[in-house]
Parts: structure tokens; sequence; C-alpha cells
């Protein structure tokens, strides 16, 4: 009986912090697009730590492992523009 309730509760946490780091990344968002301030932005909430990557980012946290500046800012844009296109979707659903 215990261990659903474990599994739950630590999935709602994991899930919670997942989308607290793309709400704080929505603030970089006012940033121009394909600047190295946006870039700045996004670094100093996930901090960098590249290392050998061979697929694709999964998860938000995931592109601080891309080196290439380039590549880690369309990895952090990719997450938060789907979360901010998914969430406008929401919004219009819920509109009478």
């Amino acid at each position: 009986m215990k261990a659903p309730y474990i599994v739950v509760v630590v999935a709602g946490m994991l899930l919670s912090t997942f989308a607290m780091a793309q709400v704080s990344l929505r603030t970089c968002l006012e940033i121009e697009d394909q600047t190295k301030e946006r870039l700045d932005c996004y670094d100093a909430k996930i901090k960098p730590a590249p290392k050998e990557v061979s697929a694709a980012a999964k998860t938000v946290k995931e592109c601080r492992f891309i080196e290439e500046e380039d590549e880690r800012l369309t990895c952090f844009n990719r997450f938060v523009n789907a979360a901010s296109k998914k969430n406008t979707a929401q919004q219009k659903r819920k509109s009478p």
C-alpha cells in the first residue's frame, strides 16, 4: 500500500521540479532570440556542464551538457518554446 503512494510522491516532486525549471527559463524569452545574452540567462539558471553528447536532450536539464553555444541555445529554446505553445493551446481551449 505504501509503495504506490511513494511512487506518486516522487513522481510529483520530479514533475514539479521540471515545471519550475521551465517557468524560470521563460523569463529568458524576453531577451532577443539567438543571442549570447539569452544563452547567458539560460546558463545562469541551469549551469553548463559540457560532456560528450550523442543523443538529443530528453529534458531541459540535459541541455547543459552541450558544449557548443548555438546548439545549447537551440536546445533550451526547444523546451521553453514547446512549453509556451502548449500552455497557449490549453488556455485557448479553456476560453469560452
